[in-house]
């Protein structure tokens, strides 16, 4: 049976030369997300309502799914 899945508000402050896909797969590694990072980003997209282009300096907010203890 899978274990109940809680959600982790997670704040990053964007820094020269960071992507999505490189900030998702650390928070992912650090929170053992099991979700693809694609599904992560569009979500941050969304609730984020992010541009094209992130900028250093930006703050975006990521929910990470962890597993329920």
């Amino acid at each position: 049976m899978d274990e109940p899945k809680q959600t982790v508000a997670v704040t990053v402050t964007v820094r020269t030369g960071d992507t999505l896909e490189e900030i998702i797969c650390d928070l992912k590694e650090t929170y053992d997300d099991q979700r693809d990072w694609r599904e992560i980003c569009a979500q941050a997209e969304r609730d984020n309502a992010l541009g094209r282009y992130i900028l250093p300096g930006e703050h975006i907010i990521f929910n990470m799914e962890v597993a329920g203890k």
